[in-house]
């Protein structure tokens, strides 16, 4: 366990011990959701993962007493919703302003970008911060809106749908295919440590990859395996994947 971990789970000890009212921690992707949860099931004290809506895919933790109903909760978020004017601005172009004002990732829940709007999921204390400092995304000028926890909507992802072909399920041979370069920089990219599948770390370039499957790769973007199919005469496996733009 690195140091980061340790401190979390110190963290969740001692709000465990001291259980007398609700404890709010961050938000957590998923692999950290599931490394959680087996530390916070020792503790044996009632717990809750929620990213502000359904279905999103970064959540904070609540620890909370016995006494007090999870749908009584008042969770610290909020979210920054704008119109979307630009062809320009994609998720990465608005994480990477986030993070160049000094904001931290574990305080920023989903992003939201969608044709018509955008929405970004935030620690309500950040509100302030915000509406001061983030004016701007590619030198377009904002002027975004808060929403209220009950405002908050959630946006599917936007993708495109792809057919590929490959010779097997391994990852090497998949992540070349769906962001277009050799699979020579497949294998760099692994070793580099650039890619997460279900936001797990993957080392080993002959991992293989399932149906359902979310892939992140550092500096290109997202994808799900949408559909393992049937081989080709010659033994390659066909697939569908949505890959998010």
């Amino acid at each position: 366990m690195n140091k980061k971990n340790q401190f979390i789970t110190a963290q969740i000890e001692n709000a465990c011990q001291k259980n007398y009212e609700p404890h709010f921690f961050d938000f957590f992707d998923r692999g950290q959701q599931n490394a959680l949860k087996p530390v916070l099931n020792r503790q044996d004290e009632p717990f809750l993962f929620y990213g502000g809506v359904e279905n999103t895919e970064r959540k904070m933790l609540c620890i909370y007493p016995e006494y007090v109903d999870q749908t009584d909760l008042e969770w610290p978020i909020e979210a920054l919703f704008f119109k979307n004017d630009f062809e320009d601005v994609d998720h990465r172009n608005i994480l990477g302003t986030l993070m160049q004002l000094g904001i931290e990732r574990k305080v920023i829940g989903d992003i939201f970008v969608t044709d018509d709007c955008i929405e970004i999921i935030y620690q309500k204390h950040l509100r302030s911060f915000l509406l001061l400092n983030f004016t701007k995304i590619n030198r377009h000028r904002i002027t975004p809106e808060v929403l209220s926890l009950n405002e908050i909507r959630y946006y599917p992802p936007k993708v495109k749908t792809l057919h590929i072909v490959a010779a097997s399920d391994r990852a090497d041979g998949i992540i070349n295919k769906i962001w277009g370069f050799s699979r020579s920089e497949s294998i760099t990219c692994i070793t580099q440590h650039r890619l997460r599948v279900n936001d797990e770390e993957v080392s080993k370039k002959d991992f293989r990859l399932h149906e359902g499957d979310i892939l992140s790769l550092r500096g290109k973007g997202k994808a799900r395996i949408k559909e393992l199919g049937a081989l080709t005469k010659k033994g390659h496996l066909k697939m569908t994947v949505d890959k998010y733009i």
